[in-house]
């Protein structure tokens, strides 16, 4: 799994790689890390932070020391103008998907793929709501990525569960 800091920018390898090595290292691997570092190298490459004259690393200059001291500070500030256009947005979201989820169950009925919208809606919701209060400040392309990537995984997931469950109703009925 080492191989991945190499994904990341020369400049941001050259002052956190080592340490980056010893975390990554010291976990046991799963898809889920392997998506935070590719996250995480995508986010490096499209708002580089560091340059590469920058490779003098001084005391409290980590990886480690930098998320405590945004985790300390409660994560990225919200403006109350910012809070209410995500409230906003996540309202609007609400109401598009609800009216949606509606009509398409009025035409197809409760069709797997109908039903796989309505188990992604809270998800869905929250989602645009992260979208427009943290990741305002990233460029569109990152938060397309982001919001579409993880939209369409939930569906997919959803919408094979609904599969799966619309085949195994009639077993469960001849076993009641």
């Amino acid at each position: 799994m080492i191989w991945l800091v190499r994904l990341y920018p020369r400049g941001w390898r050259e002052r956190y790689g080592a340490e980056f090595i010893e975390i990554v290292a010291g976990q046991r691997p799963s898809i889920g890390m392997i998506i935070d570092v590719l996250g995480g190298a995508l986010d490096a490459r499209l708002h580089p932070q560091i340059h590469v004259r920058q490779t003098v690393v001084t005391e409290g200059d980590t990886v480690t020391d930098e998320m405590l001291k945004r985790c300390a500070a409660g994560g990225p500030t919200l403006s109350n103008r910012d809070r209410m256009a995500a409230g906003i947005g996540m309202l609007l979201s609400s109401l598009a998907l609800a009216t949606t989820y509606v009509i398409l169950t009025k035409f197809y009925h409760h069709a797997p793929a109908v039903e796989a919208l309505g188990c992604v809606m809270l998800p869905a919701i929250l989602l645009f709501y992260v979208q427009m209060a943290y990741l305002r400040r990233r460029a569109f392309t990152t938060r397309v990525f982001f919001t579409g990537g993880m939209l369409g995984t939930l569906y997919l997931i959803m919408w094979g569960a609904c599969v799966l469950a619309s085949q195994l109703e009639p077993v469960w009925r001849h076993h009641r």
